[in-house]
């Protein structure tokens, strides 16, 4: 069995997303894969039982057997940090991991291993990201999104030096459009110039950053007014709706396919982004807003949701999905699969990883 450890230097930074377009690929040629993560802390409820989110939607999408709860043996929730704080957790973490890990792997070509979303995870157990690989003897790809050039470098030689020989090479995520010739022309021969493999650089896609209307519905627990048919409606960008209709009014026409949230008492401020590129409107402070907005809403198939929190509070649940490269709608996936190709050494990884 061959296996591949796919871990992140900062959170948000698309390891889930490549994880699982190298499992869809590897699965296209033929090989049965399996995907394991060992710490979460994203607990998630799944079939009554504690999951992790991003093995929920991986499982199904390379049709995997295994319960998601078996898929990630050690999830960190709030009972769990307080039995570590307290120092009455009991639990063998490390062979905990192992035999999920060893079972997992049973009858497997390639078993893929994702690492935590970002360097810092895994020291309140015992196991970060430099021990679960030494542990379980994982050769390691690394995906570094782009923040700027000298960030870009520093990350990745830290990377290096963190993960020494268990470090396969690294893909460069989300690169800025102004910033892919400098990233192929200077900054790849750089790190190749350190010993470092570059097996892909992959130009930033705000559709991949998107959140769908379905999404934000059950995020926000919203009332829907309308758009209850458009819940595959991708949002790309957030606005906020707290100041004059005067202020407001540019930064709607600037800001195209978004979601702009405001209280439901702004009237003016909602007409306002009705008349430019707007998906949805969340209405906040469980206000209903008038029937003339609902109306014209409703004419222009825009996504009207009713939430009872304040303005902040949305904001704040808002920003905690969004960004977050979601692939659970086709259109996505099937953009996602398309940039590998056209941006990704295939050859190159599957040849080290011994394929």
């Amino acid at each position: 069995m061959q296996k591949l450890y796919i871990t992140a230097v900062v959170t948000f930074s698309g390891k889930t997303a490549l994880a699982l377009g190298i499992g869809l690929k590897l699965q296209a040629a033929g090989h049965k894969v399996g995907y394991f993560k060992p710490v979460s802390t994203q607990p998630y409820m799944a079939e009554g039982r504690l999951a992790d989110e991003d093995v929920v939607f991986v499982r199904r999408m390379l049709g995997i057997d295994t319960p998601a709860w078996e898929l990630s043996p050690v999830i960190i929730d709030e009972a769990l940090f307080q039995s570590l704080i307290s120092g009455s957790s009991t639990r063998d973490f490390v062979k905990e991991i192992k035999d999920a890990y060893q079972r997992i792997g049973q009858g497997k070509d390639v078993l893929l291993v994702e690492g935590g979303a970002s360097m810092r995870e895994g020291y309140a157990i015992g196991l970060n990201t430099t021990m679960m690989a030494e542990t379980l003897e994982l050769p390691t790809l690394g995906v570094v999104r782009y923040r700027s050039g000298l960030m870009l470098i520093d990350d990745i030689l830290a990377l290096q030096f963190r993960m020494k020989e268990r470090l396969l090479g690294v893909v460069i995520n989300s690169v800025p459009a102004e910033m892919m010739e400098q990233t192929r022309g200077q900054v790849v021969p750089y790190l190749q110039k350190h010993g470092i493999k570059v097996y892909g650089v992959l130009p930033h896609q705000q559709e991949l950053m998107a959140i769908s209307v379905g999404e934000l519905m059950q995020t926000l627990s919203a009332k829907v007014l309308t758009g209850a048919n458009r819940t595959d409606a991708l949002v790309e960008n957030l606005s906020v709706g707290a100041m004059s209709v005067e202020s407001a009014l540019p930064r709607f026409r600037r800001t195209l396919n978004k979601a702009v949230i405001t209280g439901g008492d702004r009237a003016d401020i909602q007409a306002a982004a009705l008349e430019t590129s707007t998906v949805a409107l969340i209405l906040t402070g469980n206000l209903q807003p008038s029937s003339t907005v609902v109306k014209r809403a409703e004419e222009l198939g825009v996504a009207v949701l009713v939430v009872p929190g304040n303005t902040m509070e949305t904001v704040e649940a808002v920003e905690r999905v969004f960004g977050k490269t979601r692939l659970n709608l086709p259109e996505k996936m099937n953009r996602f699969q398309a940039m590998l190709d056209a941006h990704f050494d295939w050859k190159g990884l599957f040849a080290d990883m011994g394929l």
